[in-house]
Order: C-alpha cells, then structure tokens, then sequence
C-alpha cells in the first residue's frame, strides 16, 4: 500500500484509458488493487522490453517514451511492424498474462520510456482472490487478442487473393 500511495499513485488516470481497464475504470478499489500489483521500470533507448521467442510472464504499461515493435523474417531479420508512442495508452505483452508460450514479437525502446509491468503470477493471484477486477480484464484481453486474430485472418486472406491473382496473371 505504500508503493501506491507514493511512487504509482500519480498513475491511476493513465490506466483508467488502458483498453484493458476498460470496465474497472470507475471502480476505485479495483483500480487501487491493480495498482497495488505493478511495478515501475525504466527503459533506455535500444533496450528490449521483450524478445521474440523468450518466455515472458509480465505485461507492459507504456507510460512514457516509445517503442518498435519488431518480428523476425523467415530469413531471420528484424524489421518494424509499428512503432508506438506512451500518448496512445498502449499495453504490450498481454498474452503473457494469459498463456505460457513463447513472446510473439520483439519490443524495443526508441526512447528513454518508462513502464508499469504486471506479472502473470500477481495477476493470476488478483483474479483468484477477485474474480469482479480478474474476469472483466481477462476478457478484455480476450477481446483484443480475437479482434487482432480475426485481423490477422483478414490480412492474411488479402495476400492470398494477391498471391492467387499474380500467379494466374
């Protein structure tokens, strides 16, 4: 409680316009105890916040700065899929919270940014002990990861039709 009350309690409001707060938002006690489960950490420019193909058990909360997100090709180089600024109210490694798989892509810092990180264990633990803050973020998270899958279809349709259409060509 003491954490919050000095060090993250300046950062309730920026996690109020996370997606994934998005039905919490209103409740302060909720808010508190989310609060309660992150820590604060600091990111020079360059350095990793995730690596692609690492195991990963935290979620990020970019609160300043920017970051590239990068996948690796077939040929094993990176290159830049988006780049994301702190202003967006951004989170980064949410399937981590959910799963125990490897990470899907590469987060580097641009900038020098700064991060609220929740781990999967503290979570996990929130959930149990609060299924009315745990379930309305795991299905938030749920949400988007569908949204970003049936994205990902839609893309990956896109190419196909490309791909047949030149080669009939």
């Amino acid at each position: 409680m003491g954490l919050f009350n000095t060090v993250l309690a300046g950062h309730a409001e920026k996690l109020k316009k996370i997606a994934i707060f998005e039905a919490i938002k209103d409740n302060e006690d909720a808010m508190r105890q989310v609060l309660d489960i992150c820590s604060l950490r600091k990111f020079h420019k360059g350095d990793f916040l995730i690596k692609e193909g690492d195991m990963g058990d935290e979620l990020f909360i970019l609160l300043e700065g920017s970051v590239d997100i990068l996948k690796q090709t077939m040929a094993g180089d990176d290159y830049v899929v988006t780049s994301l600024k702190a202003e967006y109210n951004i989170f980064i490694g949410e399937m981590a919270l959910i799963d125990d798989d490897k990470r899907s892509a590469t987060v580097m810092a641009t900038e020098d940014s700064m991060a609220l990180v929740i781990g999967k264990k503290d979570f996990l633990n929130l959930g149990d002990s609060d299924p009315h803050i745990g379930l309305p973020i795991t299905r938030a998270i749920a949400k988007i990861i569908g949204g970003r899958l049936r994205k990902t279809n839609e893309d990956m349709m896109t190419l196909f039709d490309a791909l047949v259409t030149e080669v009939q060509d």
